[in-house]
């Protein structure tokens, strides 16, 4: 994973502290930084180490190893990452397309099922978060793919 998630988690941490909970969503074969902040190990460990393919039709998203500079940043600011199939990929690419008219990447769509995942969790009784108290903002950019 690359500088701008972890740019968009310090400025929005920093702009709103503890009203803001970053999360960060990646493909399931390649969850380099979830790898990275789980183990501690940020730069050191791959998903290649852990048998992982980084293959993924979300170019943007396909680090096989983190940033170890915004890995060591963001340790003790994202609330949590989530990983993402393909086949959810495409589809929520597909839906945002028919429902909005927007061409965007499959990487784009990572964010879509982050609200879903975080709703399944147990983060908003630990948190004392209620659901109508939440605006979900999704970053819709990047990679080879980018639309015109």
């Amino acid at each position: 994973m690359s500088g701008t998630p972890g740019g968009i988690c310090f400025g929005l941490k920093t702009l709103f502290g503890r009203a803001v909970h970053c999360f960060f969503a990646e493909p399931v074969d390649s969850p380099c930084m979830t790898l990275g902040l789980l183990t501690g190990k940020h730069d050191g460990i791959s998903v290649y180490d852990i048998g992982l393919t980084n293959r993924t039709s979300a170019d943007g998203l396909a680090v096989g190893r983190p940033s170890a500079f915004v890995g060591r940043i963001v340790d003790r600011l994202v609330a949590g990452c989530f990983t993402v199939k393909d086949e959810r990929l495409a589809l929520d690419k597909a839906r945002t397309k028919e429902l909005e008219s927007l061409k965007i990447e499959p990487s784009a769509a990572a964010g879509f099922s982050g609200p879903e995942q975080v709703l399944n969790s147990d983060f908003l009784r630990i948190h004392a978060l209620k659901p109508e108290n939440i605006v979900h903002i999704l970053w819709t950019t990047g990679g080879r793919y980018l639309p015109e």
